[in-house]
């Protein structure tokens, strides 16, 4: 573990102090809107109106969520730029804890990509006081050392409220795209829907495994026409296809490639202007390469770039197996829309692999 100098770790305390004092829920469409920032984040904004969700008691304010996201993304800075990984860590939960170790494992010298974070657009949703579990959402423009912008999706939570803000999602908007505006009401609030809520086209619970199943059996499985064709979905199964003919052709393997939610992690959702809803959630992949002829056995494949920090062995003799963590950003329409659900934004990282 490389060590944090001095002045790096006390600001990364500090902030890390803070948040604990300042906390889930749980395709691209056609023309998307970009979610507004709420009136209450804007200092020039005149003061909402009141209505009756207004006044009503919040879980987590949006002055402490801003507070809660602004002391994440500096302290996050400051120990990538330090190399802290113990720190990194600290900063994550859920999906977010395999894929920053692998980060941290696979990137040389065990320093993280370093990020300057621009424009932000908080969504906050009403959740009651006292919940077990509180959240909120945070649409960033992220920009890289080499200058490329993406718009980073961040979701955060928190076991309660006595306990630090954690990044629980992370994931990127593919280029160009926007995410569907949000249903903010008069004070500033976004609306949050339970898993299994049932006025969108489709539950937040049942995106992850309707996803999963067009990755593996395209437009001839069951969820064609819940889920838009696209890379991450319908690109997948083309590509697991000509991965399994070249496996058997070239090097006498079987190769297959699977997908599931991943059971642990929260899903996060949240209404959208048009009664849709704006999904977060997590999927794992499991590939294996396994020799099913004798000239196979023990032959060296080459290992995917990604996997090389836990892979040092080329050959395999019984079984090679990588799992990848994703995590992904889905627009689904609202329940009278005959439109399927979108695949918007997307991060993935080799989080585990094995050979024997």
């Amino acid at each position: 573990m490389i060590g944090v100098v001095r002045s790096a770790l006390a600001f990364a305390l500090l902030a890390s102090t803070a948040v604990a004092c300042s906390g889930a829920a749980p395709s691209q469409p056609a023309k998307p809107r970009t979610t507004p920032t709420p009136a209450a984040a804007v200092s020039s904004a005149p003061a909402p109106s009141p209505s009756p969700t207004s006044t009503a008691a919040n879980a987590v304010t949006l002055a402490e969520a801003g507070r809660a996201l602004d002391t994440f993304l500096a302290t996050d800075d400051v120990v990538r730029a330090a190399g802290a990984d113990k720190w990194a860590l600290a900063l994550t939960r859920d999906g977010q804890r395999p894929m920053t170790i692998a980060r941290l494992r696979s990137s040389r010298g065990g320093v993280l990509p370093r990020y300057t974070w621009g424009h932000r657009t908080l969504l906050v949703p009403r959740q009651v006081p006292g919940k077990a579990a509180q959240w909120f959402a945070a649409t960033v423009e992220r920009r890289s050392a080499s200058g490329e912008i993406r718009t980073a999706m961040l979701a955060f939570l928190r076991p309660d409220g006595k306990s630090p803000w954690q990044i629980s999602f992370e994931s990127l908007l593919y280029p160009g795209e926007k995410p569907p505006a949000a249903a903010i009401d008069s004070a500033g609030y976004a609306t949050a829907l339970e898993s299994r809520d049932q006025t969108v086209a489709v539950s937040p619970n049942l995106m992850g495994p309707l996803h999963a199943t067009t990755a593996e059996e395209g437009t001839q499985g069951f969820a064609s026409g819940l889920i838009a064709p696209g890379p991450q979905t319908t690109g997948y199964f083309a590509d697991i296809t000509a991965a399994k003919v070249k496996a058997q052709r070239d090097d006498g393997m079987e190769y297959e490639s699977i997908f599931a939610a991943a059971a642990d992690n929260p899903v996060f959702a949240l209404r959208t202007e048009d009664g849709g809803a704006l999904v977060y959630y997590t999927l794992i992949r499991t590939s294996t390469w396994t020799p099913i002829l004798m000239y196979a056995k023990c032959r060296p494949v080459v290992i995917p770039p990604q996997a090389r920090w836990l892979l040092k062995v080329s050959k395999i003799c019984n079984e090679r197996r990588i799992q990848e963590t994703q995590q992904y950003v889905g627009a689904v329409p609202p329940k009278t829309s005959t439109a399927p659900a979108q695949v918007i934004g997307y991060a993935g990282f080799t989080t585990k692999a094995t050979t024997r």
